[in-house]
């Protein structure tokens, strides 16, 4: 009896751990910070990733502050969005959305487009060039430094990242126009000089003429 009995509850808590709702840990994505450290923050099933390309170190990084490369009008800008499966589950559709501020305009890539099918453990990577507009500087800054978010949604999933850049006006240097030398007294010594030479030269011309 006693076995029978054993059968019956380990069977009665095995179907009710079974049929718990299953869980998944939150992924943690961790960013450096200027003035040193590193934030990270809990993502849950679906992560977004954003960078921007560092033209000094020839890599990718979270951002770029007042102390790295700046960018110019006309200059061009690359982000990377990488976006990954964290969960347990297959992701059937994504949705990745990356708003750019108005002082970026686009050169390629998208800013709004649809993954299919991405598995657990699978990442995708996307490239967007996007161009420094000519009057993305107010007139009265010579520097301003703008925030890019990037956004992914799937069902109840959803993650956001951001990156900044720098903004700056190159102004060229000012070329001043030579001055003329001055006259001194030097000069008019040289100039009285040479006017009475030429007067004696003549003079002596004109007396061997006679």
């Amino acid at each position: 009896m006693n076995k029978w009995l054993k059968i019956v509850v380990f069977s009665t808590l095995a179907s009710f751990f079974l049929l718990l709702p299953k869980t998944t840990q939150a992924a943690v994505r961790c960013e450096a910070q200027y003035g040193g450290g590193e934030v990270c923050v809990k993502t849950g099933e679906l992560q977004i990733d954003k960078e921007v390309w560092d033209s000094q170190g020839r890599k990718f990084v979270d951002n770029l502050g007042i102390t790295s490369h700046k960018f110019a009008p006309g200059d061009e800008i690359t982000f990377r969005l990488k976006i990954k499966n964290v969960g347990d589950d297959n992701l059937d559709k994504v949705d990745v959305t990356d708003s750019l501020p108005s002082q970026l305009t686009l050169v390629s890539g998208s800013t709004s487009f649809e993954i299919k099918d991405l598995g657990v453990g699978k990442s995708e990577e996307r490239e967007i060039k996007v161009k420094v507009s000519q009057d993305a500087l107010p007139s009265d800054k010579s520097l301003i430094c703008i925030v890019n978010t990037a956004e992914v949604r799937s069902g109840d999933n959803h993650d956001r990242d951001t990156s900044q850049v720098c903004l700056e006006k190159k102004v060229g240097k000012k070329v001043e126009p030579k001055a003329l030398p001055e006259a001194g007294a030097e000069n008019w010594l040289i100039a009285f000089g040479s006017l009475f030479v030429l007067a004696i030269g003549m003079y002596l011309v004109r007396f061997r003429i006679r």
